[in-house]
């Protein structure tokens, strides 16, 4: 005998397993997108993930680059429409030739393409910068500006793992110090979904080289970051 009732519970059964599937796809993208939570911060590498999830994510992040070290916290929101994200955050920059001094950075990068395929592409501008600061006797006040676009794949594994690549290319224009300026520069990261919750993000940038003493960057920059998705729709 045909049961219709049998049809129903089937199917509201493999809804249930597409909207389950759907969030925990959202879930890793949230957190696939750590490194963007650095915003503009000088002394971190540029990088800019090209895929958002409704959400908001915090992230302690750690960049390096010759002769200098810099800690900061950032945090990054996406409304529900998932067309916009914006980041800010703010932190400390040290290293040879100058006292600790606190910088801050802040993004917006508009994502699109399919939002759940494997590639994604992503525009973003920014700004970052500090307080007037000494570097080899030379005063230094260097403000940074990056316009850019971002080119990413993901890969998910499945429960709530998953990791993506990407590519940021970026023209960043300077203004302070005793000059300003211009580079080209190219950031290459990794974020990894450890848990729907904990991210891991790694990357480093490089390019056009700027003096120290006018705020750098004279070389590459590395950064390690750590995220964690405290808010998801």
């Amino acid at each position: 005998m045909y049961d219709a009732s049998f049809d129903g519970i089937q199917l509201e059964g493999n809804r249930a397993q597409r909207w389950l599937w759907a969030l925990r796809v959202a879930a890793i993208a949230a957190v696939l997108m750590a490194t963007s939570s650095a915003a503009q911060i000088p002394g971190t590498p540029t990088l800019q993930n090209a895929f958002v999830a409704p959400g908001g994510v915090v992230a302690l992040d750690y960049g390096g680059a010759t002769g200098s070290q810099t800690y900061a916290a950032a945090l990054s929101y996406v409304p529900s429409s998932a067309k916009l994200l914006f980041a800010g955050g703010y932190g400390w920059r040290n290293g040879s030739g100058t006292r600790q001094n606190g910088v801050y950075g802040l993004r917006l990068a508009f994502p699109f393409g399919a939002p759940k395929g494997s590639f994604g592409f992503a525009a973003f501008a920014g700004v970052g910068g500090g307080p007037q600061t000494t570097i080899r006797d030379t005063l230094s006040n260097t403000t940074e500006v990056p316009i850019g676009l971002s080119v990413g794949w993901r890969r998910f594994f499945g429960g709530a793992q998953g990791f993506s690549i990407y590519a940021t290319p970026n023209y960043v224009f300077y203004s302070g110090g005793t000059a300003n300026g211009n580079l080209m520069r190219v950031g290459i990261g990794s974020d990894i979904g450890i848990s729907p919750a904990l991210g891991l993000s790694l990357g480093a940038e490089f390019g056009g080289t700027r003096q120290a003493a006018l705020g750098g960057p004279s070389g590459v920059v590395y950064g390690v970051g750590v995220s964690y998705v405290f808010r998801r729709r």
